[in-house]
């Protein structure tokens, strides 16, 4: 036989394996879907018989979020430092692995944690729209983020990462005599990376956990009426920050935050 049919044999047969093992992959997965969809809908029901109104709508078909972590960048620090003051910056090791950047414009000044502060001298970022100053200052330092509040002397804006909520993960930018004054609040301290040692639980998991976390506080709800998905950011001895998928649960009674790796369950602030 010619190598050139013997060739083209191979090649079709090599294809026709490759058909049937992605219409292998496709049917598991559809099967894995029906699966998960039959088993939320039967907890949907198990939280209706006692008591708890959901609306399927409500609640995430599945959990897509993957916990991440973050490493601090020191290096992104003082050049976000500089961005924000305008020019070089002198670093002062403060102790408690604290930094603070400064030059004539005011300081800024990190912590391990992912909190920080700063103070700008009065004039270097007028404010008669307080609104687009303060927007303009964070998008100056790659903050991304929504206003969540707004008063007549402070905007309170909540960091996304990738549009996602990062819950908890505030900055609270203070103008004062026509100008910002002060900021200060949580931020990511780097780049997220997603973190292969931790899993997220399922969603009939989640709402069953949900169910028990808020029994356990010693609380009660009737109805949950919204679910928004986020992170949850914690920060570690090692310096690091760890990203954990979360929900953030609106009910007739209250709001609450769940952990979707460990099920964990609190109040939200």
């Amino acid at each position: 036989m010619p190598w050139t049919k013997l060739k083209n044999i191979i090649l079709l047969i090599l294809v026709l394996t490759n058909l049937f093992l992605l219409a292998l992959v496709v049917s598991q997965s559809l099967q894995n879907r029906r699966q998960n969809s039959q088993t939320r809908e039967h907890t949907v029901l198990f939280l209706a018989e006692r008591g708890v109104e959901v609306s399927a709508d409500s609640i995430p078909q599945s959990i897509e979020l993957l916990p991440q972590t973050a490493e601090r960048n020191q290096e992104k620090e003082q050049q976000t430092a500089a961005l924000l003051l305008k020019g070089e910056v002198e670093k002062e090791a403060r102790g408690g692995e604290i930094y603070r950047y400064s030059n004539s414009q005011g300081w800024v000044q990190y912590h391990s944690d992912g909190s920080f502060s700063a103070y700008l001298e009065p004039g270097v970022y007028p404010a008669q729209d307080k609104k687009a100053a303060c927007t303009a200052i964070l998008e100056t330092v790659g903050f991304e983020g929504t206003l969540l509040e707004e008063t007549e002397e402070e905007l309170v804006f909540q960091q996304t990462w990738n549009e996602i909520p990062l819950f908890g993960q505030r900055v609270i930018i203070f103008c004062a005599n026509g100008s910002v004054s002060t900021i200060s609040g949580q931020r990511l301290i780097g780049e997220p990376e997603v973190d292969q040692t931790r899993k997220t639980i399922t969603v009939s998991t989640a709402l069953v956990r949900f169910l028990n976390g808020v029994s356990t506080l010693g609380d009660v709800c009737n109805r949950i009426d919204r679910v928004e998905e986020g992170y949850v950011c914690t920060a570690t001895l090692t310096g690091s920050m760890l990203l954990t998928p979360a929900w953030q649960v609106t009910t007739d009674t209250g709001a609450y935050q769940l952990d979707t790796v460990t099920g964990t369950v609190w109040r939200a602030e």
